[in-house]
C-alpha cells in the first residue's frame, strides 16, 4: 500500500517498543513517502527514521491508496490546514486514495475543518495574499505571500526595520552590489531594499518551500532577477566569499541555534569588508552571539527593533 503521509514531523512517527524504548511506527514501514514544508523536517525524517521524504511547496503526484494528514491549532495556522486538506482530498479524488486526518485537538473542530472541504469539493479556496510595503522615498511594492509563509498577508515591523537600515546605508552605492538575504520569506528585505539601490545581485535562502515559491513569484512580478534557495544550512560553498551584504532576520527559538546558522553563514559567505545585518527585538539575547563570529557589532535603533551591524575582517 502506497502511503503518503502530510504534516508529520520525526518526533511524530515513533512509537514506544519493548522495555519503553522508542522505535519507528510500525504504521510507517512500507512504501511511505512523508511530504514537508521545511527542508529541515526532510532532513530530520531522513536522518531519524529513514524514510522517503518530499519538501515542497505543494503535496507530490503519485498513485496513492492512503493519505493521512496531521494537523491541529497548535500545530498549524487555520489558513494553512484548510489550504492543505483542500490538495489532499484533491489528490484523494484524483487517486481514490482513503483520507484519514489525525487532529490534535477537539473534534468538534477537527469535524468542522473535514466538513468544510468535504461536503463542499467544488469550492476551491485562494489563501494567496496581496499587500504593499516600502522603504522612505520609494514607491511601495506589491508582495504576495501564502499560507506557511512567515507573516503571512502583512508585514513583519522586523524585517520593514532591517530594510529600512540597510536601504539607507547602502544609499548610492554602484551597481553590482552583490545582497544575500537569508530567511527571506515571501523576499519582503531583499526586493525593497534591491528596489530603493538599485543594480542589485540578489540571493535569497529560506528553509520553507512556500517562502521559496512566494519569493520567486514576486521575484518575476517585480521584475527584479533573484536566485532563490531552498535550504537549512545557508548558501552552497560556490558562494563562499562572494557577498558583499548580508541581510537576515533569524528566528529566536531552540535557543538561538538557528540563529547561529544565519551568523556562520553570513562568515562564510561575505566578502572581506563585507557587511553583517540582523534584526532582533532585543539584542540581549543576539548580539553577544554575533560579537563571536564579528570583531564589533554597532546597534542601530529603527522601529522599536534592534538591526546589528557588523564588518567582516
Amino acid at each position: 500500500m502506497k502511503t503518503l503521509l502530510v504534516g508529520y514531523k520525526a518526533q511524530d512517527l515513533f512509537e514506544k517498543g519493548r522495555h519503553g524504548r522508542l522505535r519507528t511506527a510500525s504504521w510507517v514501514d512500507g512504501d511511505v513517502v512523508c511530504h514537508v514544508l521545511d527542508i529541515y523536517h526532510r532532513h530530520a525524517l531522513e536522518k531519524t527514521h529513514h524514510v522517503k521524504a518530499v519538501c515542497s511547496a505543494h503535496l507530490p503526484d503519485g498513485e496513492w491508496d492512503l493519505i493521512k494528514f496531521r494537523t491541529g491549532p497548535k500545530l498549524m495556522s487555520g489558513e494553512l490546514a484548510l489550504d492543505l486538506l483542500q490538495e489532499v482530498y484533491a489528490l484523494s479524488r484524483k487517486t481514490g486514495a482513503k483520507v484519514e486526518v489525525d487532529f490534535v485537538g477537539k473534534e468538534r473542530d477537527r469535524n468542522a475543518l473535514v466538513a468544510k472541504v468535504r461536503d463542499d469539493p467544488e469550492r476551491v479556496r485562494c489563501f494567496a495574499a496581496k499587500w504593499k510595503a516600502s522603504v522612505p522615498g520609494m514607491e511601495p511594492i506589491e508582495l504576495v505571500s501564502y499560507p506557511g509563509c512567515f507573516c503571512h498577508r502583512r508585514a513583519d515591523d522586523g524585517g520593514l526595520a532591517l530594510a529600512e537600515v540597510v536601504s539607507r546605508e547602502l544609499a548610492g552605492s554602484p551597481a553590482g552590489l552583490r545582497l544575500l538575504d537569508m530567511g527571506c520569506g515571501c523576499g519582503l528585505v531583499g526586493f525593497l531594499v534591491a528596489k530603493s539601490v538599485g543594480g542589485v545581485d540578489l540571493v535569497m535562502v529560506d528553509s520553507h518551500a512556500r517562502a521559496v515559491e512566494a519569493a520567486t513569484d514576486n521575484g518575476a512580478a517585480l521584475g527584479i532577477p533573484a536566485e532563490v534557495i531552498l535550504a537549512d544550512a545557508g548558501t552552497p560553498e560556490r558562494m563562499d566569499g562572494t557577498f558583499d551584504v548580508f541581510a537576515g532576520n533569524p528566528p529566536y527559538y531552540s535557543d538561538y541555534r538557528i540563529a547561529e546558522v544565519f551568523l556562520e553563514t553570513a562568515l562564510r559567505a561575505l566578502k572581506p569588508g563585507g557587511v553583517c545585518y540582523t534584526v532582533v527585538k532585543n539584542e540581549a539575547g543576539l548580539k553577544p552571539l554575533q560579537e563571536r563570529y564579528f570583531p564589533s557589532v554597532e546597534t542601530i535603533r529603527r522601529r522599536g527593533y534592534a538591526v546589528l551591524r557588523s564588518v567582516k575582517g
